[in-house]
């Protein structure tokens, strides 16, 4: 078996020595300066089927998935129908920034960066995530069933495209997901988890000089008694922390708050504070009917924490003697950000994330992508790809 993946890895070293740099930074530059962000749901799902193109003129099988006119297509592309697949492979085609984007600034580079909109998050992993594929041994994509998903909505939290995602995470053995590497050229298999949420807080008006007498209710009073509770909650020692980011009411100090508003952002490490959130929202709410305080739910958004299990870890010894067997190290660390890792894992994969290459500033101006790590991480994905033949030839 192990003779197997050697074959293979001769053939990956044919491969990546005829690998052009000026190739890849060519297509690349394509898929930059095509607004894909806010307002640009079009641009998305062209950036998804340009990246899905070279894999369906080898005989990929493509899927366009219309999910929401507020976001671009989600595109699949798989080497065949499978109950089961070996290996998902996911990124994401929008950014965080509006239409026009792109033209105020187009894709550039000097010898050792390149920069533009998305250059970092997260096209560069996406087109690394292609470029892993092409050319591997037709022994591995004759063993192997892989699926590849470009999600439109990733940087909204893919309120449209995850059941889809999670779909094919179900029947998955392993997810590589193609995030940007650290700036240290780290990569994850730990992320905080997210609860963000904003209420309205909804009480009865009045004169304060007579509020023990006029029924008055106040929503600031309760949406104050939120905050501090959930303040409670605030732990450096579990990595759980609470923000009230924005917090406003009322019109007038003589006049009780009839109307509150408040937006929380909750991160947590493990999927038991995650729980303690819960069950402490679940408290205030029933404390805000008690008050006499009606309440309505704007927006609630939450992730789990990509939280490593047994398998994971025991994964990670594989991927890192993999690496190394590369010359490339290997190590990962936790952060703090979230990904379509964190909802992955929880539907059973083994998870691995931070696998594209690398730079910084993202979702700034200044975002860049390192030249110098676009070879090695598309080396060390395919390597990775390959060695999962071990468990099936």
């Amino acid at each position: 078996m192990f003779g197997v993946y050697s074959r293979n890895c001769k053939e990956q070293r044919t491969y990546m020595k005829n690998f052009s740099l000026e190739q890849y930074l060519k297509e690349l530059s394509a898929l930059v300066n095509i607004d894909s962000g806010l307002g640009a749901p079009g641009g998305a799902t062209q950036v998804g089927l340009m990246l899905a193109e070279p894999l369906v003129r080898q005989g990929w099988i493509l899927e366009r998935h219309s999910l929401s006119p507020k976001a671009g297509e989600c595109i699949v592309v798989k080497n065949r129908e499978a109950e089961r697949y070996d290996a998902l492979l996911v990124g994401h085609t929008d950014t965080v920034f509006p239409a026009g984007e792109a033209a105020k600034r187009p894709f550039s580079r000097d010898e050792t960066r390149a920069y533009g909109v998305g250059v970092l998050d997260m096209k560069q992993g996406c087109l690394a995530a292609v470029h892993a594929l092409m050319g591997m041994s037709k022994e591995a994509l004759d063993a192997l069933a892989i699926a590849v998903i470009f999600n439109p909505d990733e940087e909204i939290f893919s309120p449209y495209s995850a059941p889809l995602i999670d779909a094919y995470a179900r029947r998955s053995a392993h997810a590589f997901v193609f995030e940007a590497a650290s700036t240290d050229g780290s990569h994850t298999i730990a992320r905080k988890g997210l609860m963000r949420f904003d209420y309205a807080f909804h009480g009865r008006s009045g004169h304060a000089g007579y509020a023990f007498e006029n029924g008055g209710v106040s929503a600031v009073n309760e949406m104050a008694y939120w905050i501090t509770e959930l303040a409670k909650l605030h732990d450096k020692a579990s990595g759980t922390s609470i923000n009230a980011g924005v917090a406003r009411g009322g019109t007038a100090a003589n006049i009780i708050a009839d109307h509150a508003e408040l937006s929380v952002d909750v991160r947590y490490v493990t999927k038991k504070e995650m729980e303690r959130v819960k069950a402490e929202l679940l408290r205030l709410k029933a404390h805000a009917a008690e008050a006499g305080v009606g309440l309505t739910e704007l927006s609630f958004r939450i992730m789990p924490p990509l939280e490593p299990d047994a398998r994971t870890h025991a994964y990670v010894e594989r991927v890192k003697a993999v690496s190394e067997g590369l010359g490339l190290p290997f190590y990962t660390k936790p952060r703090g950000g979230c990904s379509d890792a964190n909802h992955i894992s929880a539907c059973g994969p083994v998870v691995l994330d931070g696998l594209g290459p690398t730079g910084d500033d993202d979702h700034s101006p200044d975002e860049y992508l390192e030249l110098s790590t676009v070879e090695p991480s598309i080396r060390l994905a395919r390597a990775l790809l390959e060695e999962l033949c071990i468990d099936l030839i």
